[in-house]
């Protein structure tokens, strides 16, 4: 009998995932909200569930006979490892738990991790309403701040602005997907803002200004050992074997880490096709098979 795998998400940027695993010997159950999904065709059964309707997933688990030698996967939007999580822990299927990928999603919650575990992070304070932040602004010695809502994905309630001008009409103060509780607000740091993609003990740079992958600041990175201290923070959220994307600010003393990513490195990816490199061909064998093998041109 073949070995199930939930494939969550089924849209155009899932496909070439899914036609490689279809080239497998898994049977393929596939979900997403949309009924009319392109990956559709590329999976042995469909249900048209959407990655957050928790409830719908087990009871699609259920009906498939889903158990812990069966696995489940995503290239959906990082939101989506919730369900991932959630889906895992009920089969017993091996997976990061709820509990790590909440702390991953939540800003609230990974910013206050990192300040307890020695990672540096810029000047920080939770915000719960325009008089909160107007004190603590008004504490502050910065000139320049960022305002990040908790479940923030850029550019959805991501503002940058200065003391002395802040767009006070054009902060949202409502509440859904990107804002649920609170806003962050961060002192801007000086430096060079730079994304981290972390495999293993391997990783690449790329310029946030240029988007282009660069080799210059390789040393600095290893001089203040940010890598093996992701790479802890990894371990300890059971996501060792995943490809892990960190934002940081770069500066001459020392840096900041100021997001966390977990759905695929579009950086990367579009690289890896400069380079006619089959990028979800390895994304699929580390996640799948724990295999850290992307060509070095990719470090």
């Amino acid at each position: 009998m073949k070995n199930k795998i939930l494939f969550l998400g089924c849209n155009y940027n899932q496909t070439s995932y899914l036609k490689l695993i279809n080239k497998k010997d898994w049977k393929i159950i596939g979900v997403d909200l949309n009924k009319n999904a392109p990956g559709i065709t590329f999976c042995d059964k469909f249900y048209n569930v959407g990655y957050d309707n928790f409830i719908g997933l087990i009871e699609v688990g259920i009906k498939e006979k889903f158990c812990k030698h069966d696995m489940v996967f995503t290239a959906s939007s990082q939101f989506a490892q919730k369900g991932a999580a959630h889906f895992s822990s009920y089969f017993g299927i091996n997976f990061p738990s709820e509990e790590s990928i909440d702390l991953c999603l939540d800003k609230t919650l990974y910013y206050e991790y990192f300040a307890n575990n020695n990672i540096p992070i810029p000047k920080t304070w939770k915000i719960k309403n325009k008089d909160e932040l107007k004190l603590k602004i008004d504490e502050s010695n910065s000139q320049f701040f960022y305002l990040k809502s908790d479940f923030s994905k850029n550019p959805n309630y991501v503002y940058r602005f200065n003391s002395v001008n802040i767009p006070w009409d054009n902060i949202f103060w409502g509440k859904d997907r990107y804002l649920r509780e609170y806003y962050v607000l961060q002192e801007e740091v000086k430096g060079v803002s730079l994304r981290l993609n972390i495999y293993g003990d391997r990783f690449n740079v790329f310029d946030f200004l240029t988007g282009k992958k660069t080799l210059k600041y390789h040393d600095d990175i290893k001089k203040f050992n940010i890598i093996p201290i992701l790479n802890t923070f990894m371990v300890k959220q059971g996501m060792q074997n995943w490809l892990v994307k960190f934002d940081i600010i770069l500066g001459t003393n020392g840096y900041v880490v100021l997001d966390i990513g977990l759905d695929p490195p579009k950086r990367m990816l579009k690289y890896s096709k400069e380079n006619n490199i089959n990028f979800e061909k390895y994304y699929l064998a580390q996640y799948m098979f724990n295999k850290v093998e992307y060509p070095n041109i990719l470090d």
